[in-house]
């Protein structure tokens, strides 16, 4: 038996679960938490309990610790800088009339750089842009490129079977799917019956 706790991320109704390494912590509790796009704030949806490690489906991940009042007001203030450079990176991407689109603002916890995570189709000249951010923003600029699956993952969706998309509510790293898969199951070869909201194959 292990000890875990769940968590519930903003705008997000899946519960994780996360390790709470040694710490008790209480329905609706703030809380930061290790995630893959690095530490995230989140919010206490079951206290600690026990579970069998073979009914965990993901690793787990670790809570970092307890957000105290000053420590949830910082996490509101990078909110909103985040809120405010995407609103200000989405106007010069559309008065560049960039082939873009932009999906998600981090800033880090030191707020001396900010991420900008963006979709194209293909590469993108963004010199420019990043001129105008570092003027105006005046913190390290960093622009990535996801793909598809990875779009897919941070804004989710439900997928053609009805439940919440694989990537948003388990997956944590993405694997190489190929058509042999499909045809090795016998699934029709058919693009909207094997295909995700990505418009790639499906993961399941």
């Amino acid at each position: 038996m292990i000890e875990i706790v769940g968590i519930k991320f903003k705008d997000d109704d899946k519960i994780y679960y996360y390790n709470p390494c040694k710490m008790h912590l209480e329905k609706g509790e703030k809380c930061l938490v290790e995630t893959i796009d690095g530490p995230k704030e989140a919010e206490v949806a079951l206290a600690n309990f026990y579970i069998e490690p073979d009914k965990l489906y993901a690793p787990v991940r670790r809570i970092l610790k307890y957000l105290t009042d000053k420590q949830e007001l910082f996490e509101q203030k990078k909110s909103r800088m985040e809120n405010k450079a995407r609103e200000f990176c989405a106007r010069r991407i559309a008065a560049r009339k960039m082939p873009m689109r932009l999906v998600d603002v981090q800033y880090t916890d030191d707020l001396k750089k900010v991420i900008f995570y963006f979709v194209a189709e293909n590469r993108v000249d963004f010199r420019e842009l990043l001129k105008d951010l570092v003027k105006t923003l005046r913190v390290k600029i960093e622009l990535r490129q996801i793909s598809r699956r990875e779009y897919a993952k941070k804004i989710g969706g439900i997928g053609i079977c009805g439940r919440i998309i694989c990537c948003k509510n388990h997956l944590n790293s993405f694997h190489p799917i190929t058509i042999k898969m499909a045809k090795n199951q016998g699934l029709p070869l058919n693009p909207s019956k094997i295909s995700g909201v990505c418009g790639r194959l499906l993961c399941c």
